[in-house]
């Protein structure tokens, strides 16, 4: 049997059967992405901090620092999120609630050590 018809039957059985994913590369994934994002919200409280942006202005330089990461781990993966993650959204939201506890205590921990002491 020639690759070609190999190859072709293994795209049969993945259109009739669904998407295939290994579970143990699922799980590493997640870890990668949490980890990820505690850096993002620890990095953009850092630069809120410092800046003394306060407010709702702050939960927005998390939210843009969290999509430009997003957007440079997509890249990375050459825009093919869906081989990587269940749903292709998981990458721009899984997560989310980590690194905004991350941001929030860098945030507040940057501000007071940079303006209040």
């Amino acid at each position: 049997m020639s690759s070609n018809m190999k190859a072709q039957r293994k795209v049969q059985q993945k259109d009739e059967d669904g998407e295939f994913l290994q579970m143990a590369a699922l799980q590493q994934n997640v870890r990668t992405l949490t980890n990820c994002r505690i850096f993002a919200g620890v990095m953009a409280g850092c630069i809120a901090g410092l800046l003394k942006i306060e407010g709702l202005l702050g939960v927005g330089v998390f939210i843009l620092v969290t999509l430009i990461h997003s957007l440079m781990i997509a890249a990375k993966m050459e825009f093919e999120v869906h081989r990587h993650f269940p749903k292709s959204r998981d990458l721009f939201v899984s997560q989310f609630g980590g690194g905004l506890l991350s941001f929030i205590l860098f945030w507040t921990l940057s501000f007071d050590m940079v303006h209040i002491f």
